[in-house]
């Protein structure tokens, strides 16, 4: 059905709130020094749920129990071993990327290729993605499964790779002014969500290959108690120049040299002044007059007024 449909896509990031709820409240958290943040789950406003508040944002690191899955992301990550401590590969949540389409369309409605398990939570995954969110930013679940402490001495980020892109970027995006559906007269909702994990920093000063910045907003070294996990999302700031970008991870353990960690979704696109188009666009009589009637799903964006 139609409205199920919109629901999934409206219920992006639910994934996320989900697992802030549940674990809020699994186990008795322990704290360790530093100064990352909590950061509470956001109310999701597409499908009601069961609400339950996080612990308050304190500028503290949480400890859980264990190694139980605490990342809020649709599957499992993979995990590599560094020094004593096992790191899950980095991956952005949350970043709702938005998708290429041609630079040449005519100014009238364009029929996105959006289909239907796009819209279930946490499968649109454009490629390559164009103006991810980066903030929260990358997630990393760290975990102490030894008997003995072992401390995470610093963190840091370096550009792997930069390719220039010149010329004009136009895109769509899915969230919240999205696809219009000419079969319910409606644009697609808002992404919510949220998650847990200390927020932490790293703000790269140029787009050089090989530029580097730390990561900021706890104080190192990190201690990680025996059998005990800890989650940092890390956002990166000064990503402006327009281009594909890969990016890898230095981590440190216990004052060894860092380990170099690549994230596992890949390059991605920025493009400070893309051109968006958006199902808003597409609902004056103009562009009205243009959409086929239709009783299934279909979405089209439209070209910004000019």
């Amino acid at each position: 059905m139609r409205h199920s449909r919109r629901l999934a896509l409206g219920s992006i990031g639910i994934a996320a709130l989900t697992l802030g709820v549940i674990f809020s409240g699994c186990g008795a958290a322990t704290t360790t020094g530093g100064h990352g943040v909590v950061e509470g789950a956001a109310t999701a406003t597409a499908t009601p749920l069961p609400t339950e508040t996080l612990p308050p944002i304190t500028g503290i690191i949480t400890e859980w129990p264990g190694c139980p899955r605490l990342l809020p992301m649709p599957n499992q990550p993979n995990y590599v071993a560094v020094g004593g401590l096992v790191v899950s590969v980095p991956q952005r949540w949350g970043d709702y990327p938005s998708e290429l389409m041609p630079n040449n369309e005519p100014n009238a409605p364009y029929k996105v290729p959006l289909t239907m398990s796009d819209q279930q939570v946490g499968a649109f995954h454009p490629n390559p993605p164009v103006n991810p969110q980066l903030e929260p930013g990358y997630f990393f679940q760290i975990c102490n499964k030894t008997s003995a402490s072992h401390s995470l001495t610093n963190m840091s980020v370096r550009i792997a790779s930069f390719s220039a892109h010149s010329g004009p970027v136009t895109v769509w995006h899915i969230c919240e002014n999205g696809p219009f559906d000419p079969a319910t007269k409606q644009t697609t909702p808002g992404c919510g969500g949220g998650s847990i994990g200390s927020r932490l920093t790293a703000s790269l000063l140029n787009d050089s290959p090989g530029a580097s910045a730390p990561v900021t907003g706890t104080a190192w070294p990190v201690t990680i108690s025996p059998n005990r996990a800890i989650v940092l999302a890390v956002a990166l700031n000064g990503l402006t120049a327009q281009g594909t970008y890969t990016l890898s991870f230095g981590i440190s353990v216990d004052g060894a040299a860092p380990r170099q960690v690549t994230p596992s979704d890949g390059a991605f696109l920025m493009a400070p002044s893309a051109i968006v188009w958006t199902g808003t666009a597409c609902q004056t009589p103009a562009m009205q007059a243009q959409i086929p009637a239709s009783s299934q799903d279909a979405y089209y964006v439209c070209p910004p007024a000019s």
